[in-house]
């Protein structure tokens, strides 16, 4: 019995030093540069990081980092590259870079050179690329120009075919596309067109039918496998804020890992050197206010808002103008806020610990109708204000429900909806409740009638552009031949014209006025910051509402001793 406890007490002890042996976790900058890093991805042998640097078009493009180096190599100068991707045996670097219509996968040598076009897609929402480790293919989510949906798609690099590899259902996105250490495995995202609720799926490199890992919904930002093969990274909003995750590919539960915080995107985990790499996010949005001296022309620069923590989005004006509603994510999960028109008494009005968002007044300024996920797919909902509860206004149900929208009497509130395979579609439905009557029939988001009560405008997602037809009922025009950055949001109607966010191909942002007379567009405003979700005009036409980030930070951090 004494030979028993002493071997028992031996063992503790052994136990005990070799855990205290290991090594504390450290976490670290890259490169510290100035901007936002993002997108890491380490090389096979873990001695390097790429990623992409977005810092105006002076510095902004791919580069490699040696993990305890000094000063990156800049590899590509492009504001639209994104998403290197190394090839085995760590030669190459693969990237994706952004187009007017499109992207295009290119590769370049990893010490710089000439780059080399391998392919051209259609722009996917959430683009991501991979190298598979026989070197044989690159992964990467694609679409077409006539579906919301998106796939992962296999490039051959032998003969430069491609082949789908996923067949995502009705209108669900797949991205995040990662190849597991074996290459026998593709670990992917697949999510609803809103990008809210998402979950990780698996599938054999061969093709057929996915498995699906988790089933919790919520918004996910890259992943990655660990060199084992036997679990896999992620970043998901699973309690508010992005973090960073870690599952079994058996199944289980996530658990959090270690020495990360919030605000954690893209993860990458060295094959080789027990380190892991993400890109942590600095960024405050502000509501910026344009006062214009008229129609054309803004007197005087821009005045911040509303700038407080957190992220905002499309703020709308109250009927009276006293108020601004908008959507925010201060305080985790995002809610609907209002505050006075001139940035003070803001005050919470939704709590649903979820994603709630496009709040948009009635006329009489008593209610306010929004969207919000409450599982799967998104719902319409309405809340009396001050102090109501939200209530569900029953749709389409069983479908994404999204962007409403209230009719100049008050009566109908406009929304779109998307059923099956095919695009958006307006609807409209009585405000008290009632059977939904569809509007278009060729695609339609984010409804506004005119002034004067002839016609309804609108965008489509699909296709672009922004659009009208006769309010009660005829063929539908285009009217403004432009895609409007996001489509949905960044646009307001105005008596005379629209009022909308525009870039040019060298990622220039402005303000722009399209006079329906003139059928000119003149601009309002220049904007040198990233620009958000939301544009709005004042009841009286005398001031505009948009959201820029004021700062826009995100840095590479290295966790060493991970495992």
């Amino acid at each position: 019995m004494a030979l028993l406890v002493i071997a028992a007490l031996v063992v503790g002890l052994v136990w005990r030093r070799g855990k205290s042996s290991l090594p504390p976790i450290e976490v670290l900058p890259l490169a510290a540069l100035s901007g936002s890093e993002q997108s890491p991805r380490f090389s096979r042998d873990g001695r390097q990081v790429a990623f992409y640097l977005f810092n105006g078009p002076k510095d902004s493009g791919i580069y490699s980092a040696l993990v305890g180096g000094e000063k990156p190599l800049r590899l590509t100068n492009q504001q639209g590259d994104c998403c290197p991707a190394w090839s085995p045996d760590d030669s190459q670097i693969a990237f994706l870079r952004s187009t007017r219509d499109g992207f295009d996968v290119y590769a370049i040598p990893a010490l710089g050179g000439t780059e080399r076009k391998l392919y051209s897609g259609h722009k996917p929402l959430y683009p991501t690329l991979d190298w598979s480790p026989d070197g044989k293919w690159l992964a990467f989510p694609d679409t077409s120009s006539d579906s919301p949906q998106s796939w992962i798609t296999l490039l051959s690099l032998d003969d430069f075919s491609t082949r789908r590899l996923t067949s995502p259902p009705g209108d669900s996105r797949d991205n995040s596309a990662g190849f597991s250490p074996d290459g026998k495995t593709v670990a992917f995202s697949r999510g609803t067109l809103a990008g809210v609720v998402n979950d990780l799926f698996l599938v054999s490199v061969e093709g057929g039918e996915a498995r699906r890992l988790t089933s919790e919904g919520v918004p996910m930002n890259g992943l990655s496998w660990m060199p084992d093969g036997r679990e896999i990274v992620f970043s998901a909003a699973r309690a508010g804020e992005p973090a960073l995750w870690r599952i079994p590919v058996s199944g289980g539960r996530p658990r959090p890992v270690s020495g990360t915080g919030t605000r954690a995107y893209t993860p990458t985990v060295a094959p080789a050197g027990n380190m892991l790499a993400y890109q942590e996010e600095l960024c405050r949005d502000n509501i910026w206010r344009i006062t214009l001296k008229d129609e054309k022309h803004a007197q005087g620069a821009p005045t911040a808002l509303i700038s407080d923590k957190g992220s905002k989005l499309r703020p709308q004006f109250s009927p009276d103008g006293r108020r601004v509603s908008f959507e925010s994510g201060r305080l985790g999960s995002t809610e609907i806020w209002a505050c006075g028109s001139d940035g003070a008494n803001c005050a919470q009005l939704t709590s649903l610990h979820g994603t709630a968002g496009t709040a948009r007044w009635s006329p009489d300024g008593h209610t306010l109708a929004f969207e919000f996920h409450p599982g799967e797919r998104a719902e319409i909902y309405v809340l009396d204000v001050p102090g109501g509860t939200p209530r569900l206004l029953t749709t389409n149900p069983g479908n994404d429900n999204l962007a409403p929208s209230w009719s100049r009497d008050g009566q109908w509130i406009y929304f779109s909806s998307k059923q099956g395979g095919g695009p958006f579609q307006l609807w409209k439905v009585p405000a008290r409740g009632g059977k939904p009557v569809q509007i278009t029939k060729a695609g339609g988001v984010a409804a506004a009638e005119s002034a004067d009560g002839r016609f309804l405008y609108f965008v489509k997602y699909e296709l672009g552009g922004l659009w009208r037809m006769p309010l009660q009922g005829g063929p539908e025009s285009l009217v403004l031949d432009k895609s409007i950055a996001p489509a949905w949001f960044n646009w307001s109607l105005s008596p005379t014209g629209i009022y909308f966010l525009d870039w040019n191909d060298d990622s220039s942002q402005f303000v722009d006025f399209f006079e329906f007379a003139s059928q000119k567009i003149t601009p309002i405003l220049t904007v040198n910051k990233p620009l958000g979700w939301g544009l709005a005009l004042s009841p009286d036409g005398k001031s505009l509402l948009f959201v820029e980030s004021d700062y826009e930070e995100s840095s590479i951090m290295i966790v060493k001793n991970f495992r």
